[in-house]
């Protein structure tokens, strides 16, 4: 196991490396890297591991998935702030030598300009000056932001548990003796060079596991570290025949490929459950204490973004694997105080129904998980919208904070963040950012189009609208392309696309023609916050006749300062969740045109499906504080409507009301939407009905996923005066769950002020 003895020694080695191979072919360049990489990344077992795998990431890394430190990153990269406080240690150490320093520093300049994010910014097109914002969108004010990722990615880990490392190291040394293609060759090559060095790693944390058990005086751990090494020698050179192989062996390989997703755990690891428990190999408590450790691992190595799904159609072996689920829930419930991975529940009518009262057991106590999805309504809607067969749908998975994708057949990476009511104060300024005096949009592009002054009746201001929100579509669909071209220019994501459909058969990586369906997204934020605008602007400019369009911006600008009879009346004008025909028809027709827009953009690109998605973390606050006051009465700075979700304390027409809104917004043209809804304890007591026949008519009507928060509206209150005394106040924010007092201030009031339902 890795011990640095010199600061910054891990990223000189790599970089050494690099510069050794940076004239050879990509994948014979990245598994040289990769080889350099896991060497130095994998560090002890810990104390009540039950399976070995923990990294130490070093500052300089070839990051197959999306990388955090901040900023979103993906390939070759640096961690340049972290370098540079490294460098500082080394110049305060009289250990080091100038020339020690000086090598340092000449390593961080190198990889600012060689890191693959600068690559990507480099070729963007000079239409998108002043309109593409910077690299760091929580300190940027703009409409769109790029984001650099790779994420999302599902492995075939059906696939994995059937050939193991060997196996697939292996099946590339076939496939490249029977290829005369160089490329296909030395992608194989570089597949078969990386599974040897994951092998390795296994050999060395063998080697620690027996270490550790021969120091060992407890004769439990005694045994369980015995046990870890038995399952680590075994798959070394074979499949899986337990469970805890089969854990031990998927989560080494999720370690050295980043890949943070766990994906349809029930259905690969079921029969495997099954099996040990019919065999009296394992026992339902030890299983529960292995999952909870290999959830513990994942939090603890892979951040918040990995999920953990189960239930829903298309899986293999529905028996055992309803078994597993419930298992799951019972790791879920020991895992109370933890967030990661997050569960998600797939729900169909005819499901067990066992299981989906358990989560809404579950969900009642004050837990945020299971998430739950509709495949009633999914399934037929990833069909229409990524234009696959029912087959390929049916393994639709969802990742980060709710985007869908077709897991082990393509990736939907959203890698620009699109604040839509932004869009609309670039409208309302003729394309000047207010905040920044920099022409953006259409104008900024040398593009002819109206200005507000030209404006004389509401249709032709929705047109301008939808001019300037094409104009930033069309960049992220470019931006997609770019990422994706350029990712695959440098590397082949040798670990990953060896676990992916096609990539094998094919002789080419994910991001380089091995994808069957290679799809991407956007992330969209502010659309309620939009419709809710221009639904008051027809209102009360236009049909009432208030003010002018040049006197709404001046009250804007002025953040209604003097003007406030004129906030209260655009605050009256209709809004979206409350069944009102006005404020929903908007709501719809331009949901259907921002999401209809994006997936056109397919046509324009070599992507076979790029989509919205409607989602929420804590974006819809972050862009917020760069959003001027909004025509819906929304006073500057203040966060965004959530997702698709009603702006909060609009929806004053009841659940009913909320539902009808809600599912007239067609689920078939986007890739995922984030519903987050707040009920009292109340709804869960007793027998059920009353939440089932709620969530059950949200459903019917076409509801695709929900978020649920249970809790008392006054313990929200009182958290923000007494937080000592609600340290396990628990709710759901949109793609993310948080203890509600480690939540900074203004998503603290995003969650209060949404309804409550009871």
């Amino acid at each position: 196991m890795y011990h640095p003895n010199r600061i910054l020694e891990r990223e000189l080695e790599f970089t050494k490396i690099y510069r050794e191979n940076i004239g050879q072919p990509k994948a014979v360049r990245e598994s040289r890297c990769m080889d350099a990489q896991m060497a130095t990344y994998f560090v002890t077992i810990q104390p009540q591991d039950l399976i070995a795998g923990r990294i130490s990431r070093p500052y300089v890394v070839f990051a197959q998935c999306m990388e955090g430190d901040g900023i979103d990153k993906t390939g070759y990269c640096i961690d340049v702030v972290n370098c540079e406080k490294e460098l500082e240690r080394m110049k305060a150490d009289a250990a080091y030598s100038r020339e020690d320093c000086m090598q340092a520093e000449e390593m961080i300049q190198f990889w600012k300009t060689e890191n693959t994010n600068i690559k990507i910014r480099q070729q963007f097109p000079k239409s998108w000056a002043g309109s593409m914002g910077g690299d760091d969108y929580v300190h940027d004010n703009a409409a769109i932001h790029p984001l650099y990722r790779l994420a999302g990615v599902n492995l075939d880990f059906k696939k994995l548990f059937r050939l193991c490392v060997c196996g697939l190291r292996d099946e590339a040394l076939r496939l490249s003796q029977e290829t005369q293609e160089p490329e296909k060759k030395n992608f194989y090559e570089g597949v078969a060079s990386v599974q040897e060095s994951l092998r390795r790693v296994m050999g060395q944390y063998t080697t620690e596991a027996k270490r550790l058990a021969g120091q060992e005086n407890d004769r439990v751990r005694q045994q369980e570290l015995l046990q870890m090494a038995e399952c680590l020698e075994h798959i070394q050179t074979a499949p899986p025949e337990s469970m805890q192989e089969a854990i031990q062996l998927q989560c080494l390989y999720m370690l050295a490929a980043r890949a943070v997703e766990i994906g349809r755990i029930d259905d690969y690891l079921g029969e495997f459950y099954r099996k040990d428990l019919k065999t009296g190999r394992i026992t339902h408590d030890q299983a529960v204490r292995l999952l909870d450790n290999f959830f513990t691992i994942i939090e603890t190595q892979c951040g918040r973004d990995t999920r953990v799904i189960i239930g829903g159609m298309g899986r293999e072996h529905e028996k055992s694997a309803d078994e597993f689920a419930m298992l799951v829930m019972d790791v879920l419930e020991v895992r109370r105080e933890h967030f990661y991975p997050q569960i998600s529940l797939r729900y169909y009518k005819e499901m067990n129904q066992d299981i989906y009262d358990r989560a809404l057991r579950i969900l009642g106590s004050g837990m945020t998980f299971p998430m739950l999805y509709n495949d009633d309504v999914n399934v037929p809607a990833v069909m229409r919208a990524m234009d696959v067969p029912r087959k390929a749908a049916e393994q639709y998975s969802f990742f980060g904070c709710g985007e869908y994708m077709l897991a082990v057949q393509s990736i939907g990476t959203p890698n620009t963040a699109l604040n839509v009511a932004k869009v609309l104060e670039l409208v309302l300024h003729d394309g000047i950012n207010p905040a920044t005096g920099i022409l953006s949009g259409p104008l900024a592009a040398g593009q002819e189009c109206k200005k507000l002054q030209d404006i004389i009746c509401y249709e032709e201001l929705e047109e301008l609208l939808k001019t300037y929100l094409t104009f930033f579509i069309e960049i992220a669909g470019g931006f997609e392309e770019l990422v994706y071209d350029v990712d695959g220019k440098e590397a082949e994501f040798l670990q990953l696309s060896c676990l992916q459909d096609d990539c094998m058969t094919r002789g080419r990586g994910m991001l380089n023609g091995g994808y069957r369906y290679l799809g991407g997204t956007v992330e969209t934020y502010g659309n309620i916050t939009l419709s809710d605008s221009m639904e008051a602007i027809r209102k009360v400019v236009f049909e009432e006749k208030r003010c002018t369009l040049q006197e709404l911006v001046e009250a804007l600008d002025c953040d209604f300062s003097g003007k406030e009879m004129l906030q209260q009346a655009l605050l009256d004008a209709p809004k979206f969740g409350n069944d009102n025909e006005e404020a929903d028809e908007i709501a719809v027709r331009l949901h259907e045109f921002i999401c209809q827009t994006i997936r056109n953009q397919k046509n324009r690109t070599r992507l076979d499906s790029f989509l919205a998605v409607l989602i929420n973390n804590n974006m819809n606050v972050t862009l917020g504080q760069f959003t001027g006051a909004t025509p819906d009465g929304r006073n500057a700075h203040k966060f965004l409507s959530n997702g698709n979700s009603p702006y909060n304390g609009q929806d004053k027409e009841g659940l009913t009301a909320l539902i009808l809104s809600l599912t007239k917004l067609d689920n078939s043209i986007h890739a995922g939407g984030n519903q987050n809804l707040k009920f009292a304890r109340s709804m869960f007591e007793g027998d059920l009905t009353q939440i089932k026949s709620v969530l059950g008519t949200f459903f019917d009507l076409g509801g695709q996923q929900v978020n649920l928060s249970v809790v008392c509206q006054k313990d929200l209150e009182d958290a923000l005066v007494h937080p000592e005394s609600h340290e396990n106040l628990v709710v759901r924010v949109g793609g993310f769950t948080a203890r509600f007092i480690d939540l900074d201030k203004k998503t603290q009031q995003d969650v209060l002020t949404r309804t409550a339902y009871c």
